[in-house]
């Protein structure tokens, strides 16, 4: 497995007790995990809250909470996923399963059986993603594509997975938790 990469820099801002703009922690990402079985993704939970819309007048960080792929149901999170260059024939499907089970915390992360790719799954929720640097290819389960540096994605609660064998990548994430599918292709644009 890969070492881990040098989380972020993480700047929490808030207001003091007498009312005044404050640095709340200033310091590289406390909570990082990997991804597990073998992978060389690492998960950064930048902020996660639980209920929306959101108590100012606490610091809660969420994100030091058990590792969870999906977000509170009615909440969010926000995360830094940083990829190295993977080689999908050394993923431990078994182990990587077992690990995705045990970072369902909320249930909203399902997975799929495919041949396509090892982690194919969805979510959920609707997910604003942004690449910040590098490639990734977003894999369907009929098709795929290619995101560059500086693309962004929304995703409502489709089966997908995410490959990196193009290279490094950083790739930034708003997760936020929503009822049901939709799986027969109602209301689309």
């Amino acid at each position: 497995m890969a070492n881990n990469p040098v989380p972020p820099r993480r700047v929490v801002v808030g207001n003091g007790a007498d009312g005044k703009s404050k640095v709340i922690a200033d310091s590289l990402n406390p909570h990082q995990h990997g991804r597990g079985g073998g992978s060389t993704i690492f998960f950064n939970e930048i902020w996660t809250f639980e209920d929306c819309p959101i108590d100012l007048t606490h610091h809660h960080d969420g994100g030091d909470r058990a590792m969870s792929h999906s977000p509170p149901a009615n909440g969010a999170h926000f995360r830094l996923i940083q990829s190295y260059k993977e080689d999908a024939s050394i993923i431990e499907r078994s182990s990587a399963d077992d690990h995705f089970e045990t970072m369902n915390v909320t249930g909203l992360s399902e997975k799929m059986d495919s041949d396509r790719h090892w982690n194919m799954h969805r979510t959920r929720t609707v997910d604003y993603g942004v690449v910040t640097e590098g490639e990734r290819v977003h894999v369907l389960p009929d098709d795929d594509f290619v995101m560059h540096t500086g693309d962004v994605i929304v995703q409502l609660g489709h089966w997908h997975s995410w490959d990196s064998t193009r290279g490094a990548n950083n790739m930034l994430f708003v997760m936020i938790g929503g009822d049901e599918y939709n799986d027969r292709g109602e209301n689309d644009q």
